[in-house]
């Protein structure tokens, strides 16, 4: 007769029947349908790439480590393999920072090899310490040297730790994809992710025990950046480009760092100059200025990062029209697009040298998402507009053109001032600009819109600034643009003629004073306000200082 069970036993008894129900669920024990059941559940718990390692245990272990050089167990081996990159000490030392140390500890691991098993697990935690390693935070020096010892390691190992018995699911897994620790872990997965799938690099980083917070996944999106590059033909570049761009822009799955950001941004901005039709791509326009901000600012991080200048000079493009859209758009008048002065001040945009916005209460204390933008596009040039006579609804808007200031207002009713550079009173380096000042009584022109006006501001602002729209205000091709480019270059490397400079003395009764011989410049002594003159003198190359008049070297 078998004894009662202690309540204690009891207890303990049910508790086990419990787990086991509940774990295996056997109602039909043995049959082959159950039994495939539980051994998909075993395998999901037991082969997978599962490391774990308490922190203070690591730490303890990578500190032997560090004073003696060495290890006296398999479980402190196994937790310094885990805690290669972790910082122990007041100095924040790193095991991968340590050259000398950090090769020394890999030739203590290879001494597991006698006992497969053993080293199998000694590689599974540096495999868990190579995928899970933050490549971008330590991207130089030793700790990069290192990283890539490692990675040479894991590789020439790969086929020792095969070697034991039964193969783990994530070893015959990393088996199938040696690639990931060679020199170009991820160009394999780029056409899949060129045709928007994902799946096959999410299914290995399961089975091998990676996040979409390894590296893994930034060097796939490099990969996949190239291919969308190496597409040659247009049509096909820009198709493949678009999915790129949402996940640039962090519509994606992948949280990406700033540093993999900045690379394929750069590359597809580069092959879009290689484009026949460069339209302006919003999308590419705000990833590129956020990667390295406004072209014609920060033009050193431009040259450093991306390295083009005709990429450069694109967004420069794109940016100031966005901006000259801005203004003539939301800062006009009842925020009613000003469509004439827009179409006119855009012909203008490659020949604007920098701008400034000088907002009213208005529009700086409006807070719906367009006015954030649009702030935000105008980040470091932006102002705040004051002084008596102007109200909370008026905007205003400075370019540079070559030797020119040139002021618009938002609000219907106010005159184009247009001021020498050399004599613009205004501080651009103070955040509130006084309204007086932008229209200046020292202006030397002041612009009225009225009637057909465009043509009377490209004949007054062009043969001042040297320069012409490629396109008249109805998108004509202006002829006069070209003859003028010829012109000029041909007269600039031309000598000019005594006889030139008589009949430009007798004809338009100016004074010339030709200081050559002294070493100096050919000066027509007359003001700007003649026309005819002007374009005779622009296209024998000289150019005008205000007060003085016409130069030529």
């Amino acid at each position: 007769m078998s004894a009662e069970l202690t309540p204690s036993l009891a207890a303990l008894q049910q508790r086990l029947k419990a787990s086991l129900e509940s774990g295996f669920r056997h109602e039909v024990w043995g049959a082959p349908q159950a039994m495939t059941k539980v051994l998909a559940s075993i395998k999901a718990q037991f082969d997978v790439m599962h490391v774990a390692g308490n922190e203070r245990s690591i730490a303890q272990a990578l500190y032997v480590f560090k004073t003696t050089g060495d290890l006296s167990n398999f479980i402190e081996l196994k937790y310094a393999c885990l805690g290669i990159s972790q910082s122990i000490g007041k100095d924040e030392w790193q095991l991968i920072e340590d050259n000398a140390l950090f090769q020394v500890f890999l030739q203590r691991v290879d001494k597991e090899q006698a006992q497969l098993r053993r080293f199998r697990k000694c590689y599974q935690a540096l495999i868990y310490s190579y995928f899970s390693f933050d490549l971008y935070a330590n991207s130089t020096g030793a700790t990069k040297q290192n990283w890539q010892l490692l990675q040479q390691y894991l590789r020439e190992r790969l086929d020792v730790a095969l070697s034991a018995s039964h193969q783990p699911n994530w070893l015959k897994v990393l088996s199938d994809h040696r690639n990931l620790l060679s020199d170009d872990p991820c160009g394999r997965y780029a056409a899949s992710l060129l045709k928007g799938n994902s799946s096959e690099l999410q299914s290995i980083g399961d089975a091998i025990g990676f996040g979409k917070s390894s590296w893994v996944w930034q060097q796939a999106m490099l990969a996949h950046t190239q291919a969308v590059i190496a597409r040659k033909i247009d049509n096909d570049f820009r198709e493949v480009m678009e999915p790129l761009l949402e996940i640039l822009s962090g519509k994606g799955p992948v949280v990406l760092s700033p540093s993999i950001i900045s690379q394929c941004v750069a590359l597809v901005l580069v092959r879009y100059t290689y484009c026949v039709e460069r339209p302006e791509h919003p999308v590419l326009r705000d990833i590129a200025v956020n990667a390295f901000g406004n072209p014609w600012l920060k033009k050193v991080a431009w040259d450093a990062e991306v390295g083009s200048e005709a990429a450069r000079k694109m967004v420069d493009g794109w940016l100031k029209a966005r901006l000259i859209t801005d203004f003539f758009a939301l800062l006009s008048e009842e925020g009613a697009t000003d469509e004439r002065r827009l179409k006119y001040w855009l012909r203008f945009s490659e020949a604007i040298e920098d701008m400034w916005f000088v907002l009213g209460s208005t529009a700086r204390n409006n807070n719906s998402p367009e006015f954030r933008e649009m702030r935000k596009r105008m980040d470091g040039r932006m102002h705040y507009l004051e002084g008596s006579g102007n109200t909370g609804d008026n905007n205003a808007f400075i370019m540079r053109i070559g030797s020119l200031m040139a002021v618009e207002f938002g609000l219907d009713g106010n005159a184009c001032y247009i001021f020498q550079h050399d004599d613009f009173k205004v501080d651009m380096s103070r955040r509130f600009i006084d309204i007086a000042n932008l229209r200046g009584s020292n202006n030397i022109a002041r612009l009225i819109h009225r009637g057909v006006w465009e043509p009377k501001f490209d004949k007054w602002i062009c043969p001042r600034v040297s320069w012409y729209p490629e396109r008249s205000v109805n998108g004509a091709r202006r002829e006069v643009s070209q003859q003028y480019s010829a012109k000029s270059s041909i007269s600039n490397e031309a000598y000019l003629e005594i006889s030139d400079l008589r009949r430009i003395e007798k004809l338009f009764d100016v004074r010339i004073n030709d200081l050559r011989q002294k070493g100096g410049a050919i000066w027509v002594l007359a003001q700007d306000g003649n026309t005819d003159l002007n374009e005779e003198l622009i296209r024998l190359g000289f150019k005008y200082k205000s007060p003085k008049g016409w130069w030529r070297e």
